[in-house]
């Protein structure tokens, strides 16, 4: 069951296939919180040098499974080497990250909004 799952998310991939977030998920955004915020860049120090990002967005909230009460939001970044948008999808549950995902095809959804985050270009290890 589980390889027939991969096999067609595969193929879902490889034929450029992939559906955009649902209206309803959308609908669902708000801005992300201080926790929201400071857990994200919890997780990321001491894996990044300070001034590593040249530019640094973090989207909106959306509530991804209304059942289990499970939320996420994205990243993106610009490096100094490399100018071009990198994306990090994040499941939250508890206001506490569990899972992330990197280059995760939502986080290029046009509806989704981003907003400005200068705690992750200005931290300190």
């Amino acid at each position: 069951m589980k390889t027939t799952f991969l096999l067609c998310a595969a193929a879902m991939v490889l034929a450029g296939c992939q559906t955009p977030a649902p209206q309803s998920v959308l609908d669902s955004q708000r801005p992300p919180s201080r926790p929201i915020k400071r857990d994200y860049l919890d997780a990321m120090r001491g894996t990044i040098k300070p001034g590593y990002f040249t530019k640094a967005e973090i989207s909106s909230v959306v509530l991804l499974d209304p059942e289990r009460q499970i939320y996420a939001y994205c990243t993106r970044t610009a490096e100094r080497s490399n100018p071009n948008w990198s994306y990090i999808g994040v499941a939250v549950y508890q206001n506490l990250s569990v899972d992330a995902s990197k280059n995760d095809y939502r986080c290029r959804d046009k509806r989704l909004r981003y907003y400005k985050f200068p705690e992750l270009l200005t931290m300190k290890n």
